[in-house]
C-alpha cells in the first residue's frame, strides 16, 4: 500500500513544527538567558576552554563575543518560539548548531573541562549529555529549516521587528546589570542568606577535600588548598576528591597556609568582604573606596576584610602599596568567583550570612552611604529583574494587540507577506 508522505506532512506538519517551535526555542531562551544574566560566569568559562587550547585571548574580546552568543541565543530561541523569521531564525540556529555539535562531540570525548557550561551554573550537566542533547536540537532544527515556514506565526511578517528590539532590548539590560552590578538571578553556593560561618550542627558532616588543578608551560598540577603554587601558576579547575561539597564549609580564607575563616569571618554584627580573584587587573583605583568602606563599617562596630586570590607574596605587596588598615587574606580563586561576580566585587555579611554583593564600580560616588552601609548600599537585584521581565511581557503583548488590530483594520490576514523579504 502507498503512503502518501507529502499528504501526512500537510496534515501533521503544524503541530509537529508548534512542538518543535516551543523545546527549542525554550532551550535556546533558557540557554541565552541564564549565560547572560551571570554574563561574568560565561566569561570565565570561555576562559577556561581557551586555557586548555593554549589560545590567548584578551578580556575585552571575550567579552564581547560572550554577550553576542548569549544574546543571539536568547533573541533567536524567543523569535522561533513565536513564529517570527520562519525562514531566517531556523537557519541562523541551524548554523550556530552546525559550530556547537562538533565542539560538544570534542569535549565528550577529551574532556578538556568539567562542564561545557551551556546553561551556567543554573543546570550543570555532562559533556556526554550535552552531546546528545544537541544531536536531538540540531535534528529538530533540520526539521523546521525544512517546514517552519509552513505554519503560521503569532505575528504578521511586516511586525515581527517589534518582538525582535523588545527581546534584544531585555537581554542587553540582563546583561549589562550582570556584569556592572552582579547576576539579576544567584545560582552560585554562595547566595544570599548563606552562612560562611561553620554551625555546631556541621560537625557531623564530612568536609570536602579538594584538589585545585594549575598549570604552567603546558603541565597541569594538583595543589591542595594548604600548599597552593604561586602567581606564576594559572589556575584551571577546582575537583572534589572526596566528601560532601557543604556550603557552609566550602568557603576557605588563609592566612599563609593556615584557614583562618572562623577566626575573621564573624558570626555576630555588621561585616564587609571586598573580593578579587584577580588582583593585577583591579589594581589599586579602589584603595580609596575601600578605606572608606572600612571607616563606615568600623564605626558600626563591624569590620572589612579584603580579600584576594595570590600568593603570601602578593597579599603582602597589596598591603604595602596600599597602606591598609584593614586585614587582607587570600583564598582560592575559584571560591571567590563563586562568592561574588566582577574583579572587585563587595559582599556585606550580618552575623555571618551574606546579605547582598555588588561589583565596586557600582558604588555611588556620594557619601550617603556611610552612615548604614548594609543598609544604603544594597542593589534590588530581585526587584529590578521582576520589573523588566513584566515589562517586556506587557511590551510583547502590547505588540500582538496592535498587530493583530492593524490587521483587522486593513482586512489583512496576519499571515499575509509584503513585498520585503523576511
Amino acid at each position: 500500500m502507498m503512503i502518501d508522505v507529502r499528504g501526512l506532512n500537510r496534515r501533521y506538519a503544524p503541530w509537529i513544527v508548534w512542538t518543535f517551535r516551543i523545546v527549542v526555542g525554550c532551550v535556546f531562551v533558557m540557554s541565552g538567558f541564564v549565560k547572560s544574566v551571570d554574563i561574568w560566569g560565561f566569561i570565565y568559562k570561555v576562559e577556561e576552554y581557551l586555557a586548555v587550547w593554549h589560545t590567548p585571548v584578551s578580556r575585552e574580546l571575550v567579552l564581547a563575543g560572550t554577550t553576542l552568543l548569549s544574546g543571539a541565543e536568547y533573541v533567536l530561541g524567543g523569535l522561533l518560539l513565536m513564529g517570527c523569521y520562519r525562514r531566517v531564525a531556523p537557519w541562523l540556529l541551524g548554523a550556530m548548531m552546525a559550530f556547537m555539535l562538533p565542539l560538544s562531540a570534542y569535549i565528550a570525548v577529551a574532556d578538556p573541562v568539567s562542564d561545557c557550561g551551556c546553561f551556567g551554573d543554573f543546570w550543570v550537566i555532562s559533556n556526554a549529555a550535552t552531546f546528545v542533547k544537541n544531536i536531538f536540537i540540531t535534528l529538530a532544527i533540520l526539521y523546521l529549516a525544512f517546514f517552519n515556514k509552513r505554519v503560521k506565526g503569532l505575528f504578521s511578517p511586516y511586525a515581527q521587528w517589534m518582538p525582535g528590539a523588545v527581546l534584544t532590548l531585555f537581554i542587553l539590560v540582563v546583561t549589562v546589570a550582570g556584569y556592572t552590578v552582579q547576576p539579576l538571578l544567584d545560582f552560585r553556593r554562595f547566595t544570599e542568606g548563606v552562612s560562611l560561618v561553620e554551625d555546631e550542627d556541621d560537625s557531623e558532616t564530612e568536609n570536602a577535600v579538594y584538589e585545585f588543578i594549575y598549570e604552567r608551560d603546558g603541565e597541569r598540577h594538583g595543589f591542595t588548598v594548604d600548599a597552593l603554587p604561586d602567581s606564576t601558576w594559572t589556575f584551571v579547575e577546582r575537583r572534589l576528591v572526596s566528601g560532601s561539597e557543604n556550603v557552609k564549609d566550602g568557603f576557605v580564607v588563609l592566612d599563609g597556609d593556615t584557614d583562618v575563616t572562623a577566626d575573621y569571618i564573624s558570626d555576630s554584627g555588621e561585616q564587609l568582604l571586598v573580593v578579587s580573584p584577580e588582583p593585577q587587573r583591579m589594581g589599586h583605583v579602589y584603595d580609596l573606596t575601600i578605606e572608606r568602606l572600612a571607616t563606615a563599617v568600623n564605626a558600626r562596630g563591624g569590620s572589612l576584610l579584603l580579600i584576594l586570590a595570590g600568593d603570601d607574596g602578593l597579599v603582602s605587596h597589596w598591603g604595602e602599596m596600599s597602606d591598609a588598615e584593614y586585614d587582607i587574606l587570600k583564598a582560592e580563586p575559584t571560591l571567590i568567583k563563586e562568592l561574588a561576580r566582577g574583579n572587585g566585587a563587595l559582599v556585606a555579611l550580618n552575623d555571618g550570612r551574606v546579605q547582598w554583593k555588588r561589583t565596586l564600580t557600582s558604588l555611588p560616588a556620594n557619601d550617603d552611604w556611610m552612615s548604614d552601609p548594609l543598609t544604603e548600599l544594597r542593589p534590588n537585584l530581585g526587584r529590578a529583574l521582576i520589573f523588566i521581565t513584566v515589562a517586556q511581557l506587557v511590551l510583547l503583548l502590547a505588540a500582538f494587540i496592535l498587530d493583530r488590530f492593524f490587521s483587522f483594520i486593513f482586512k489583512k490576514s496576519p499571515d499575509e507577506k509584503v513585498p520585503a523579504k523576511e
